[in-house]
This record gives C-alpha cells, structure tokens and sequence, in this order.
C-alpha cells in the first residue's frame, strides 16, 4: 500500500463517497487500512480544507436525523461521539434540540400508549414498558417522568 499523503486523499475520497465522516472517523479508518498517521492527517487535512469534511454539518445532519426519528438527546450524542466528532460540535447540534426534545418523546410515549389500549391492558406494567422503550431511545429519567404523567 502507498504511504503517500496523495494515496491516503484518494482513499478518503472513496470513504466519503459512501456517506458523510466526521474527520477523525475517516482518520481511523485510513489508519486501519494500512496508511501511516502523518499520511492520513494530511489527507483528512487536505479533505478539510476543501470541504469534503465538515464536522459541524455532519453534527447538525446526524442531530435532525435523530430528531425525526423521535431519538433523545443522550442518543443523539452517543452516536456523535462514536463517530469521532467534538465535543463543543456535540453540544452545538444539541443545543437546537432541546425544544422538540419533549414533544418527541410524547409523541413516542402516545404511540406506545395506544397501542397498549388496542390490548386493554393499561396499567403500571404498560408504563413501565414505554419507560424502557422511552429511555432506549436516549430520553433522560427526568423527561421520561414528565411525560409518563401525562398519560392518562
């Protein structure tokens, strides 16, 4: 494998055509396909400065995604973690997130709560069950009491 900063860009290149990076997840992924760490910072460099990686964009597009498929914030922020993003990004795509936060979640809870009505079965156990599917999707302990109280 060629460990030039050239070979390095046009592997980056073939990455991105796949979907959006963050520049530290296509970092590592050149580094696990053989290039040096100097070969690779500088393509993911050369991918910066022209464009091809913006991590803000990909933060904010990663949050809307999220955003509406009813997913919470700690959700939201463990998949912008894992894909290498920063942490002051993280905080920035979350911070547009926090009026729909939870309409999202009731809206998921209502949803659950019918269903629940289909089978006439609405007691604790049902909240229970769309507590845990509340919290499976990133919901904090606090929201997720909030709204179970809204349900009647």
């Amino acid at each position: 494998m060629p460990d030039s900063a050239d070979a390095a860009e046009d592997a980056a290149l073939r990455i991105l055509r796949g979907a959006g990076q963050a520049a530290a997840s296509l970092q590592r992924k050149l580094e696990r396909r053989g290039y040096t760490a100097d070969a690779s910072n500088e393509a993911v460099r050369r991918c910066v400065a022209t464009g091809y990686v913006n991590d803000a964009a990909m933060a904010a597009s990663v949050a809307a995604r999220h955003r509406r498929a009813g997913h919470g914030r700690a959700r939201v922020a463990a998949d912008l973690k894992a894909k290498g993003v920063a942490p002051e990004l993280i905080t920035e795509a979350l911070d547009g997130q926090t009026d729909t936060e939870e309409a999202a979640a009731m809206a998921v809870a209502l949803q659950l709560w019918e269903r629940t009505e289909a089978r006439g079965s609405r007691d604790q156990r049902s909240r229970m069950r769309i507590a845990g599917a509340l919290q499976r999707r990133g919901f904090s302990s606090s929201l997720i009491a909030r709204v179970l109280r809204g349900l009647t």
